[in-house]
């Protein structure tokens, strides 16, 4: 009987510490696996965060690099990269600093260029802080401290034809000696939309092409792909097709740096050099300085005048100047279009939003 209760005894000791030390157990792997639901969570905030500092996304919005991009695609762009040859970049545009009240779609310079100030009234014009400018999309040819140029439509980029920044599109004088009937374009996977339009601007090309060949039959202005081009030669009633190259004595108005004595075009200018953050320009002429005037002014925060054949930066006389960033050519893969460095000039460091990946 003694041995019984001896047992039952021992039983009734070691029962307690069975049931005192699961409960602890089991709390044990909740912490444990709390503290690793909780490390997971932050690590993927941290990740989230990363990404967000280092990428972002943007909407195409123009044609600028048609064929390779197309409007309204959605690409992610590295904040983080600085642009080298051939990559695509990502930029808030310099000339929407300023935009008209009426007719926000309207680059406000190039309509000044075209039709003198006076085309709008000043109180419609409103500045716009950088964060609300678009982003634009073109292809960098030109980095710092480079001498860029432009020779019948050829890059040259330090005295050497560049073999970056070919054109995937560009415009064409097509010539014809009947209608062209909209069903062949179709077939041909061509468009309306493939037909520029802009009619006071493409008007002046189409007077060109008539002055150099004489000819005064129907000339309309396409922009297409090489490809595309010898597509619509198939066409019976097409007699001619040949790529738009302005004459060197030919200055457009609307192209960089706006100076009529130059005579630049988009098919002819520079050399320029792209200004490198500490490189010093020397004005060997008035010229020079009107070349980096809005350089000087815009992106730099100077005041820059000209008098009696002489450069003054914030008032004293200058024969120098020393540029405090970097700056970019940039040029779109579709030459028909017209927001790149060829119409708005160096492209600011400080514009450049990433680099398209």
């Amino acid at each position: 009987m003694a041995k019984t209760t001896k047992k039952t005894t021992a039983k009734a000791e070691t029962a307690p510490a069975k049931t005192e030390t699961a409960p602890a157990a089991k709390e044990g792997g909740i912490q444990t696996n709390r503290i690793v639901l909780f490390s997971a969570i932050g690590l993927i905030l941290i990740a989230m965060a990363s990404l967000f500092f280092i990428y972002g996304r943007v909407r195409v919005i123009d044609n600028s690099m048609d064929s390779n991009v197309a409007k309204g695609e959605t690409l992610w762009f590295n904040k983080l990269s600085s642009p080298d040859y051939n990559d695509i970049v990502a930029f808030r545009h310099p000339e929407t600093d300023s935009i008209v009240a009426s007719a926000k779609e309207k680059n406000y310079y190039k309509m000044c260029r075209m039709y003198g100030g006076s085309w709008v009234s000043k109180a419609e014009v409103v500045k716009q802080d950088m964060h609300k400018r678009p982003i634009y999309l073109s292809r960098c040819v030109a980095v710092p401290g480079d001498v860029v140029e432009i020779r019948d439509n050829k890059l040259i980029v330090n005295k050497k034809e560049s073999p970056y920044g070919k054109p995937a599109k560009q415009m064409y004088y097509v010539v014809t000696d009947g209608l062209i009937n909209p069903s062949i374009l179709d077939t041909l996977g061509l468009s309306k939309s493939d037909i520029a339009g802009e009619a006071d601007y493409y008007e002046d090309f189409l007077n060109v092409y008539r002055q150099r060949t004489k000819t005064y039959t129907a000339i309309k202005i396409f922009t297409l792909s090489p490809k595309a081009a010898k597509k619509l030669q198939q066409i019976s009633v097409i007699k001619k097709i040949e790529p738009v190259v302005l004459p060197k004595d030919h200055f457009e108005p609307t192209v960089f740096p706006f100076i009529k004595e130059d005579h630049w075009n988009e098919s002819n200018l520079g050399p320029l050099l792209v200004p490198q953050k500490d490189k010093i320009i020397k004005f060997a002429n008035v010229r020079v300085a009107e070349y980096y005037r809005r350089v000087i002014e815009n992106y730099e925060g100077n005041t820059m005048q000209i008098k009696g054949g002489k450069v003054f930066i914030n008032g004293k006389e200058a024969k120098s100047y020393r540029f405090k960033q970097d700056y970019y050519f940039v040029i779109g893969d579709n030459r028909a279009t017209k927001n790149d460095s060829r119409f708005f000039g160096f492209l600011p460091e400080d514009h450049v939003v990433g680099i398209v990946m």
